[in-house]
């Protein structure tokens, strides 16, 4: 838009407007690299038939796409990065740039689709599958039972985290993370004990993305070894 006012105004004969129109052009010039860098990010994961996901950190979305083409768009609540600092030293987290690729080296949809074998094999029955409805005391049917959960059947969670390559966790969840000093210095604490006892304790950085509970459970799945997520300027 600025762009455009420019244009016009330069067409006015505006010495002001001109420059105002070389201070854009410069803007948008030294934007180009950071906007072709993304493309062709995107160029060489659309080549192969796969699900990718792109995350917009401005427009504050997340795309599952393939072949370029967006299958889906979660929108994100919140985005935030969080660090653990010790008591007596400095976070030390690996630095975030973008564009950029992300790979997820394990994640929670790597056992999503594991098949789980039956303990014991069984021919199929018609009477196992029959319920006989229940009558209500007013002689009325009663309404039908919920439908029972197979034993092989897990609720998806609506938070959980993705190891990237990146040194960073992608942490999903539903709800944004409470982070109070007592919460800190709890952990500060629990941190010096362990290095006084010779562990070396983990806290990787988190990447945290708060989306609605449903959208949780849909990204589950995707967040596989091997999920490559393009990171948008």
């Amino acid at each position: 838009m600025a762009a455009s006012l420019a244009l016009t105004l330069a067409g006015a004969g505006s010495a002001p407007a001109r420059a105002a129109e070389k201070v854009s052009g410069t803007a948008a010039d030294g934007q180009a690299p950071t906007r072709l860098r993304a493309v062709e990010f995107e160029t060489a994961l659309a080549r192969e038939p796969k699900i990718y996901l792109v995350l917009d950190p401005a427009g504050k979305h997340l795309d599952i796409k393939s072949r370029a083409m967006i299958l889906e768009r979660v929108e994100i609540d919140e985005l935030l990065l969080l660090e653990f600092e010790p008591l007596f030293s400095q976070a030390d987290s690996p630095e975030l740039s973008a564009p950029t690729l992300w790979k997820v080296t394990q994640g929670p949809g790597d056992t999503d689709r594991e098949t789980i074998a039956p303990v014991e094999l069984r021919p199929y029955s018609e009477e196992e599958e029959k319920e006989e409805p229940v009558a209500a005391a007013n002689g009325a049917a009663a309404p039908a039972a919920p439908a029972k959960k197979k034993p092989d059947e897990t609720e998806i969670p609506t938070s959980y985290r993705a190891t990237l390559d990146n040194g960073w966790q992608l942490y999903v969840t539903a709800e944004p993370p409470q982070s109070t000093f007592f919460r800190r210095l709890v952990a500060s604490v629990r941190d010096g004990w362990q290095r006084l006892r010779g562990d070396e304790p983990q806290h990787p950085p988190l990447i945290t993305m708060v989306v609605a509970p449903a959208a949780a459970k849909r990204l589950h799945h995707l967040f596989r070894s091997g999920t490559e997520i393009l990171v948008l300027p």
